[in-house]
C-alpha cells in the first residue's frame, strides 16, 4: 500500500481515547494518518476533551463527524477502529466493510450473538482485514505462554481478576439520553454491558484461549447478584462471577471475577498447568517441571532444579498502553505490508471468546447448567438468548 494507512475511530469514550492516543503516536511515526473521529455526541469530539486522555492528539486535518456513514463516505478511511458501547451497534460494521474498509472491532463486538454472526459474515464476504481488540495477545509474557504451550496439553488454567465497579469511571457517553443509566458509566449497567463478565471478563476468557491455542467447548457459571437496594447507586451488574470452561482438546479453566463497590482495589492471580508442568507468575514468568531422565528421582528436587524462566520480569501490564499501541501498530502494518500473520486474531476467530461469555450469562440464569457452545450458537433452544430484545 502506498503512503500511510488512512484510519478513523468511531466512539470517543474512555477506551476510544486510549486508541486515539496510540493512533496519534503511530501518526507521529508516519505509520498511519488519522483522518476522522466519529461520536454521536459532539462534545466528545472537542480537541481539549480528547487531549485530556489522548495527550498526543492534535486535531489538525482530522475530520469530525457525528454520523458513521457520513464519515465513511466523506473521509474515505482504509481502516476503522470501532470502539462503541456493545449494545449500540446498528449495522455500522456491515455497511463499512461493504465499502472495502478494514475493521478493528473493540470487544465485545455486540451483546447479541446473531448480530455478531451478521458482522462476521459481512466481513468474510467483503474479504477485508479484521481484528478484535484483545491486546493481551500482544503481551510478551502471554506470548511466551502461548509459545510454550504450543506442543503441550492443558490440564487446567486459572485467571482471577479482582477489581471494583469504579474501574471505568469516565462517563463520556450520556447514556441517560438513550435510555441508559444517568448516574453510572455504562459498564456498570447490565443492559449496556451484558454483565461485567461479558464486557471485561471476556479478556480473561480470550487470554486463556490464546495461551492454549484452543476454543471453549462448554461453559458453566454462577454469579452473585448485587443487592437490589445498592443497584441505583452502584449499577445492576453482579458483584462476583465464577465461570468454568471446558476446552475442545481437553483441560478446564476457571475465570473468577469480582466487582465490588467502594473497594477501589485491583489484583490478579493466574496460572497454567499441564500434566507435568506448572507455569507460575512470579517476579519472572517461570515453569516448574522436572526434566531429569531418572523420573521419578530418588529424592525430591530442589526449587532451583525445577524452575525455568520463560520470560524475565518485571511483568508489564497486559492491559496497558504498550499492548494497546502494539495491537494497533501490528494491525496497521498487517495491512500496509500485506502480512496477515501480524494479526493474532480475526473477527471470525474471536467469536468463540464472545460466545463463551454470553453463554456463561445463560448458564447462570438457568441455574448453573453446563452449556455446549456449539449448541448455544446454533440450537433453537437458545435462539431467544442470541437475539436483541425487542425495544432495546
Amino acid at each position: 500500500m502506498a503512503g500511510a494507512l488512512r484510519v478513523a475511530v468511531v466512539g470517543v469514550g474512555q477506551r476510544g481515547l486510549q486508541h486515539v492516543e496510540s493512533i496519534a503516536k503511530l501518526q507521529a511515526d508516519e505509520e498511519v494518518q488519522l483522518v476522522a473521529l466519529a461520536d454521536p455526541f459532539e462534545e466528545n469530539l472537542a480537541e481539549a476533551k480528547v487531549q485530556s486522555i489522548a495527550t498526543s492528539y492534535k486535531q489538525g486535518s482530522t475530520q469530525l463527524f457525528t454520523n458513521v456513514d457520513e464519515m465513511i463516505d466523506t473521509a474515505k478511511p482504509d481502516a476503522v477502529w470501532f470502539v462503541m458501547p456493545p449494545n449500540q451497534h446498528r449495522g455500522e460494521i456491515e455497511r463499512t466493510v461493504a465499502k472495502g474498509v478494514a475493521i478493528f472491532a473493540e470487544k465485545p463486538q455486540s451483546l447479541f450473538y446473531d448480530e455478531i454472526k451478521s458482522q462476521a459474515d459481512a466481513i468474510d464476504k467483503a474479504g477485508v482485514p479484521s481484528i478484535v481488540g484483545f491486546q493481551k495477545r500482544y503481551d510478551p509474557w502471554y506470548t511466551a505462554i502461548h509459545d510454550y504451550m504450543a506442543d503441550k496439553q492443558l490440564a487446567s488454567a486459572m485467571a482471577v481478576s479482582l477489581s471494583s465497579v469504579e474501574g471505568h469511571s469516565a462517563k463520556h457517553t450520556p447514556t441517560e439520553r438513550q435510555g441508559g443509566p444517568a448516574n453510572r458509566v455504562w459498564t456498570a449497567n447490565r443492559a449496556w454491558s451484558g454483565t461485567s463478565m461479558v464486557e471485561a471478563g471476556i479478556h480473561q476468557t480470550d487470554q486463556i484461549r490464546y495461551w492454549v491455542s484452543d476454543d471453549v467447548k462448554w461453559v458453566q457459571a454462577a454469579y452473585v447478584e448485587r443487592p437490589e437496594d445498592l443497584q441505583e447507586s452502584q449499577g445492576d451488574n453482579p458483584t462476583a462471577y465464577t465461570v468454568v470452561y471446558g476446552f475442545k482438546r481437553g483441560g478446564i479453566a476457571n475465570v473468577i471475577f469480582t466487582k465490588p463497590a467502594r473497594s477501589y482495589f485491583n489484583d490478579k492471580y493466574e496460572y497454567v498447568h499441564t500434566p507435568d508442568a506448572h507455569i507460575a507468575f512470579e517476579d519472572d514468568l517461570v515453569v516448574y517441571s522436572y526434566q531429569g531422565a531418572d523420573y521419578p528421582p530418588a529424592s525430591r528436587p530442589t526449587r532451583e532444579q525445577l524452575r525455568t524462566v520463560l520470560a524475565a520480569g518485571p511483568e508489564s501490564n497486559p492491559m496497558g498502553s504498550e499492548s494497546t499501541l502494539d495491537i494497533s501498530r501490528q494491525f496497521a502494518r498487517s495491512i500496509t505490508e500485506s502480512d496477515p500473520s501480524l494479526r493474532r486474531n480475526s473477527f471470525r476467530s474471536s467469536m468463540n471468546s464472545l460466545a463463551a461469555v454470553l453463554a456463561a450469562n445463560v448458564s447462570d440464569s438457568l441455574g448453573g447448567i453446563r452449556i455446549d457452545i456449539d449448541e448455544f450458537e446454533n440450537s433453537d433452544k437458545f435462539a431467544e438468548y442470541r437475539q436483541r430484545p425487542e425495544g432495546l
